[in-house]
Parts: C-alpha cells; sequence; structure tokens
C-alpha cells in the first residue's frame, strides 16, 4: 500500500484520502437502502401472495358451486329419465320432454349469471338440446377427446376447456372463450351409452374475479387450470416489459394464477430512496474531487508546472518559459526557473556556434585541397601520355578514373537515380578490374527501379570491400553482382560476391557493430579510416541520417562461398525530393 501511494501523483493522493475518509458514509447508507430495500420486498411479496391465494380460493369455490349443480341436475330423475333409454331425444314424441328440459336448463343459467351456457348430449344418438341453439345435433360426439374423458371420469366433474390448435378438440359447440364443467347425466347408474351434461362458464366472468388484482394497466394477471392458460388480463404488458418483471406464481390444487408487473412500479418507492442515497453519495464524492481540486490549484498545480518546465528544457527546448503571475514563494521559484533556461540557453547556442564556425572552417580547407578541376587536368594529362606512349591498360584506368571522380565530385548533386549510379560504379569497377584482372560483373536492375534516386556514393564503399576483401584474395576468378528490386514503398539493392566470405564469428561482430547505429544515433566515432568496418559503418550513418530508422543494411556471409550486402532504402522520401529537384 504505501509503495502505491509513493508512486501516485498529489492530486491523486488527496483526491485518494478524501474518498477514504467518504468510504463509511457510503457503506452505512448503501446498507440501509438494502435494508430497507429489502424489507419493502418482504412486504409486497406478502401482500401479493395473500390477494393471490384469495383469488384462488373464488376459482375453488365456483369449481366446487359447479360441481354441486351438475351433480343436482345429473341426479334429477325428472331429466335423467327423458334421456335414458331412447334411441334419439329429438324424434316427435320426445319433443316436449326435451323442451321441457331446455327450460329448467334455461331458469338455471338465468339464476347463476357465470353460467353462460347448458347442454344435454345424448350419447347414443350425438343429438341433445342447449340453452342458446334449442335442439342441436352433434354428430360423432364419441370421438371427441373430452368425451371420452369424461366417461372414464365416471361421474366426477370434469373441467375442458377447448383450445384452436390443430388437433386439439376444437369443435361446433364448444367455443374458446368458455370453459366447460361436464359431468355424466345419471352417473350413479351404469349405462352402455352414457349421456352427458355441460356448463359453459364464460372466462369473461372468471376475470372480473381476479380482475381486482390488476391495480396498473401495466400489470398482467394469469389464470393456469392443470398448467394450461385460461386468460391473461393485460398479454400486451407481459411482452412490452417481458425482459424486467416481477412475477409471483401461487397455486392451489390444480389451479394456478400468476401475477406479473414491471419492476420499476412495484419499487418505485423503494427507488425513490435508493436514488436519494446515490445522489448523496455522489455529491459527496464530487465535494472530495473539489476540494482536492482546490488544493491542486493552490499547491500541487505549480509544482507540477515545474515538473514539466524541467521535462521540456530537458528535452531540448531551451526557450520554454513559465507563464504565470503568481507572487509568492512557488513564483519566486518559478522566475528562479526561467533565469536558468535562459542562461543555459545561451551558453549552449555560444558553443554551438563555435563548433559549426569550426566544422565549416574544416569543411573549406578540405574544399580547398581537392580542385576538381586540377584533378580532372591531371587525370587528362596521364591519359595523353598514356595514348601518345600506347600504354592502353594505363589510358583506360586513367580515363574510367576520371570518370568516376568527375560524377563524384562534380554537378553539385547529392543524389543519382539508381542507374545512374550504377553507372557511376561501372567506372570504378572497371579500374579494380583493370587491377586484379580476375573477376566479372553482372547487374540486373528490376524495370521500375532505375529511376529511383539515391545518395551518391552509397554502393562504392560496398563495392570495394567486396573486391579488395573477397574477390581479390581468392585463387579462382571471382563474380560480382549487383541487382535492385522494390517492394511495397522500399527499394532494395544487392551486392554479391563469390569471394572468400567471413567467418561466422567476424560476421557476427560486424552485425553487431552496424546493429549499433539508429536514426537517432548514426554518427560514426571519430576514429581514422584504417578502423575496421569504418567504410560500412560509414554508409550506414548517412542512409539512417538521410533516410530514417527503415533504411537498413543488412549482411550475409558464408566462409569460402562469398558475402552478400543488402541496402533497404525507403522510396517515397525519394521521389518527393526527386520530383520536387525535376521541377
Amino acid at each position: 500500500m504505501r509503495s502505491m501511494l509513493g508512486s501516485m501523483s498529489l492530486q491523486l493522493k488527496l483526491t485518494f484520502t478524501f474518498l477514504l475518509i467518504l468510504i463509511p458514509l457510503v457503506g452505512v447508507s448503501m446498507f440501509a437502502n438494502h435494508y430497507s430495500q429489502g424489507i419493502m420486498n418482504v412486504q409486497i411479496s406478502d401482500r401479493t401472495k395473500g390477494a393471490l391465494l384469495t383469488s384462488l380460493a373464488y376459482m375453488e369455490q365456483i369449481a366446487s358451486n359447479m360441481d354441486q349443480q351438475t351433480l343436482l341436475i345429473s341426479s334429477n330423475p325428472n331429466i335423467v329419465n327423458i334421456f335414458r333409454d331412447i334411441e334419439d331425444p329429438l324424434a316427435p314424441n320426445h319433443l316436449y320432454d326435451i323442451h321441457t328440459v331446455q327450460q329448467q336448463l334455461s331458469s338455471l343459467t338465468n339464476i347463476n349469471g357465470a353460467i353462460q351456457e347448458a347442454y344435454i348430449v345424448h350419447g347414443a344418438s350425438g343429438n341433445g338440446v342447449s340453452t342458446e341453439l334449442g335442439a342441436m345435433r352433434w354428430p360423432k360426439v364419441k370421438e371427441e377427446a373430452w368425451f371420452q374423458q369424461v366417461v372414464k371420469s365416471i361421474g366426477a366433474l370434469v373441467i375442458y376447456m377447448p383450445t384452436s390448435s390443430p388437433g386439439g378438440g376444437q369443435n361446433l359447440y364448444l367455443k374458446d372463450a368458455n370453459i366447460y364443467y361436464i359431468r355424466l347425466l345419471d352417473a350413479l347408474r351404469d349405462s352402455p351409452e352414457p349421456n352427458v351434461l355441460i356448463f359453459g362458464v364464460n372466462k369473461l366472468a372468471l376475470q372480473n374475479m381476479i380482475q381486482h388484482l390488476q391495480t396498473t394497466e401495466r400489470m398482467n394477471i394469469s389464470l393456469f387450470y392443470n398448467h394450461h392458460l385460461i386468460l391473461e388480463t393485460n398479454p400486451a404488458a407481459k411482452m412490452t416489459y417481458a425482459s424486467d418483471m416481477f412475477s409471483m406464481k401461487e397455486s392451489s390444487g390444480a389451479w394456478a394464477i400468476q401475477l406479473e408487473q414491471p419492476k420499476d412500479e412495484i419499487f418505485k418507492q423503494s427507488e425513490r430512496l435508493q436514488l436519494f442515497t446515490y445522489l448523496t453519495i455522489l455529491l459527496s464524492v464530487l465535494l472530495a474531487v473539489w476540494t482536492a481540486w482546490l488544493m491542486y490549484i493552490q499547491i500541487i498545480k505549480p509544482l507540477r508546472q515545474l515538473s514539466s518546465a524541467f521535462k521540456y528544457v530537458g528535452s531540448g527546448e531551451l526557450n520554454y518559459q513559465i507563464r504565470h503571475g503568481r507572487r509568492d514563494e512557488f513564483g519566486f521559484v518559478m522566475n528562479g526557473f526561467n533565469h536558468m533556461a535562459e542562461s543555459q540557453r545561451r551558453m549552449i547556442e555560444e558553443d554551438y556556434e563555435k563548433e559549426l564556425r569550426l566544422a565549416k572552417s574544416e569543411f573549406s580547407l578540405l574544399q580547398s585541397q581537392i580542385n576538381p578541376h586540377f584533378l580532372y587536368n591531371t587525370l587528362d594529362s596521364i591519359y595523353s601520355v598514356a595514348v601518345k606512349c600506347n600504354m592502353k591498360e594505363i589510358s583506360e584506368m586513367v580515363l574510367n578514373l576520371a570518370k568516376f571522380f568527375r560524377v563524384s565530385l562534380g554537378k553539385g548533386k547529392i543524389t543519382f537515380t539508381v542507374e545512374e549510379t550504377v553507372q557511376h560504379l561501372l567506372y570504378y569497377i572497371r579500374v579494380q578490374q583493370m587491377r586484379t584482372a580476375h573477376f566479372t560483373v553482372e547487374v540486373d536492375l528490376e524495370k521500375g527501379s532505375e529511376s529511383i534516386p539515391v545518395l551518391k556514393l552509397l554502393l562504392q564503399p560496398i563495392v570495394e570491400n567486396a573486391v579488395i576483401h573477397g574477390i581479390e584474395k581468392c585463387p579462382f576468378e571471382g563474380e560480382l553482382h549487383i541487382r535492385s528490386k522494390v517492394h511495397q514503398h522500399l527499394l532494395y539493392i544487392e551486392v554479391e560476391d563469390t569471394g572468400l566470405g567471413m567467418p561466422a564469428a567476424r560476421l557476427k561482430q560486424v552485425q553487431e557493430e552496424l546493429s549499433l547505429l539508429t536514426s537517432k544515433l548514426y554518427r560514426v566515432p571519430q576514429e581514422s579510416p584504417a578502423s575496421q568496418f569504418f567504410g560500412m559503418k560509414n554508409v550506414k550513418s548517412r542512409m539512417k541520417l538521410y533516410y530514417g530508422e527503415e533504411a537498413d543494411v543488412l549482411i550475409e556471409s558464408e566462409e569460402g562461398l562469398g558475402t552478400k550486402v543488402t541496402l533497404i532504402i525507403p522510396i517515397h522520401r525519394e521521389e518527393e525530393e526527386y520530383e520536387a529537384a525535376r521541377r
């Protein structure tokens, strides 16, 4: 903990300290909120459970009432005897009796408002009587599932709900809007052709009995019998708020009732308390942060300004000055820093100007030592004497050497195209061929790479190493290959020889020395030209200085087989400068 605080800034330390002070307050507030919400949840659950159980008691009472009434009618001899032992209740000689039964059923439905309609169906013929339709014909009634269920119940009350799904028992008389209470007529007597008594109760009557539970428009009450849904008071609310609903389901026998309501309605009061708690916590946190910020403005901010100023000056921005209007101790320190930075800048600029003047003097001295015109005229004189004395080899060497120096020192250009570079290099190679006389040269420039400009004299040190350290010491005739190719935005130039190659240890040493040169550390140590790897270091340092970090020099070598050096040069920057120079 101590090490973590030590690595934090002062502003974070202050803020962290104030927040630690708030932890007990936040903890108590969260506990009180959670505790009160738990109590409210228990109370709501208890009240809801009691209301649901009361509604289930109503459903069971209706079922018990239907059981008594159907039992009373099914055992009434005046009705039972009419349907007993007859082939067709709709025969002309039974019409009066059937009318009497219809009147009795109609009286029952008028007394009991819950009963929507009543039927008596003769099992043998499928004919019967209805309070709404009068005489009715119900073909193949014995084949329907509900009828078979009633027969199997042996006089017990059967509660049946029609369904509109395929194969669900839907028929011409039983409606989806009703729930039916069915019992065998004359259940006490074993008859080979049973008759049934049917009471149809509209689901709206049941819905009216549980409608009092729905206290809001977003609540939904569902009634089930034997796990089958009978009705829903508000199915749209269930679909709309399905992802965030409070649900409670209670069962009693075959009946079950479920209440669903959005949580934001139920826990509205507790959410207000919770919101108030969160607002209090938020205000406390903001107050702590605000207090820490005030202290930061007065104490920490000037320290951070000083720290940033030291970083800027340390990175080389010597002109950086701290802008402030303070007149306290921090202002005195900031003014002292500004004076120190200004003095440091002046000292460095004076030293830099001295070094720059010294470098210009050295460069001027070097230029005065190399007079291109004097060099060209001298080489031309040697060439004329060699031709006059019929010294063909000397004249050709002098001619190629003159061309080489003329391109190297002339035109005031720092870059040449790949094609011009190779042509210039061939003058030097020809001189070396005449000197050693035992190697051949092969040039392969990929189409499109010839016009790409590169720094001059990049390849000459590499070719010189290949000839002097590789091919010249071979007992056999060697080969020198110069290739170029373009891949994406990079130009690859390869110089490969079939000379002696390098031992693995020396190759590793060369690669390690070159790896130390980067775009930020490109200067070659000030050593004599005779120091090892000076030429390769010079090439890579110039490339890093001019092309940046993407430029690189790769060396591959195998002792006895030869060496290959690959220059990797970014194209885009050179192309832009080359096009600008042409314009």
